[in-house]
């Protein structure tokens, strides 16, 4: 091939390219959203939720999301003047996910669970995140993990040691995200 036939073809790749990558605006716009809170209740007939420009919910559609746990913590927040503890569980996908949910829910002890028995070499793979609503109580919402097509089998009960559980989860993603 001789040199016009090559810059003929890398003209044509970095049109493609162009074309595929997203154009940034220039002037006055909106900030990019760097992260995404979803909410994940049945408060808003989903499972779980985000909250648009106006702060008004909009379901998800999708039933799991699937990337890279890289960090759990426990926020005291205050919603409607009253003081409440989540667990925000920061999911890497094709953006940065923080899902937020009750530090005592179901589906925040379901997490827990299940990424307390994963270790750091296990958490540096994606993990699907599949919430599950209740067929006996309409505001219950577990919480299932996969590591591929395999779910991570996480029982517990009422003598589960919550802060132990909480301890290991968070330091287990804290040692898969530092190696």
């Amino acid at each position: 091939m001789d040199t016009e036939a090559l810059n003929a073809i890398a003209a044509e790749l970095r049109r493609i390219a162009d074309a595929k990558s997203p154009q940034q605006l220039l002037g006055f716009g909106p900030a990019p959203k760097t992260q995404v809170y979803v909410f994940c209740n049945r408060k808003h007939g989903g499972i779980w939720y985000t909250l648009n420009e106006q702060s008004q919910p909009v379901n998800i559609e999708h039933p799991a999301l699937t990337g890279y746990i890289r960090k759990l913590e426990f926020k005291e927040t205050i919603r409607r003047n009253e003081k409440s503890h989540k667990l925000h569980c920061y999911v890497e996908a094709d953006r940065l996910y923080v899902l937020e949910s009750s530090a005592t829910a179901q589906f925040s002890k379901g997490l827990l669970n299940a990424i307390s028995l994963l270790s750091a070499q296990e958490l540096q793979q994606p993990l699907t995140i599949h919430p599950q609503a209740s067929t006996e109580n309409a505001e219950v919402l577990f919480c299932n993990v996969y590591q591929g097509d395999r779910q991570v089998f996480a029982p517990y009960d009422d003598q589960t040691d919550w802060k132990r559980v909480s301890r290991v989860a968070i330091d287990a993603v804290k040692a898969a995200n530092e190696e």
